[in-house]
């Protein structure tokens, strides 16, 4: 596949301003996301400019049929912003909670857990709670789960599930196969008894 054929995704990333070096987190993985990895991505501090209406922005993103995959960024602040239904969050958490409620196998939202409790729990908000999540949480797994993201992003999955083969031919002969040891085991079998 040439670089040519290869469809670049776009993503819009959906994240709480809880911390200014939480910002910074999220303004580093997109910045690598688009420089590093040719991934197109929409993110408010780039695309929301002054006079924009704010919630509109929101919604457009995350219905429009432009946007391949909207990554939610699931930290402390997001997660209870979200359950709470309060600020921009909570905007975004209604406009997306009908999507992920009426399609089982949706597949455009995907949490990324950028945080963990002192227990190692999940800040993920209830809307998407029961959804798998890549993981960039901590050093040990935040390469890992990056990879993870792109292969997602492309369409390029670590493990494929393989071709379905045709079944046995012998299975729809008429004769039934007979073994050269089948005769040695009954054999064997009638000394015994």
């Amino acid at each position: 596949m040439t670089k040519r054929e290869i469809s670049i995704p776009n993503v819009f990333i959906s994240y709480s301003w809880t911390t200014p070096e939480h910002e910074e987190w999220v303004l580093e993985l997109a910045s690598r996301l688009m420089e590093e990895n040719g991934v197109s991505v929409t993110l408010d501090k780039w695309d929301l400019v002054e006079g924009h209406d704010t919630y509109k922005f929101m919604e457009s993103m995350v219905n429009s049929p432009d946007i391949d995959k909207v990554l939610i960024i699931c930290d402390r602040g997001y997660m209870e912003k979200a359950n709470a239904g309060r600020g921009g969050v909570g905007t975004e958490a209604a406009i997306i909670s009908p999507e992920v409620y009426t399609h089982n196998q949706q597949e455009k939202f995907i949490p990324i857990v950028s945080e963990r409790d002192s227990q190692g729990g999940t800040y993920i908000p209830t809307f998407i709670k029961t959804r798998k999540y890549i993981d960039l949480s901590s050093e040990e797994t935040y390469e890992k789960g990056f990879e993870e993201l792109l292969r997602n992003l492309y369409n390029r999955p670590l493990y494929r599930k393989p071709s379905l083969g045709s079944a046995p031919a012998f299975l729809f002969e008429d004769a039934p196969i007979r073994y050269k040891t089948t005769n040695v085991i009954k054999q064997l079998r009638d000394a015994i008894v």
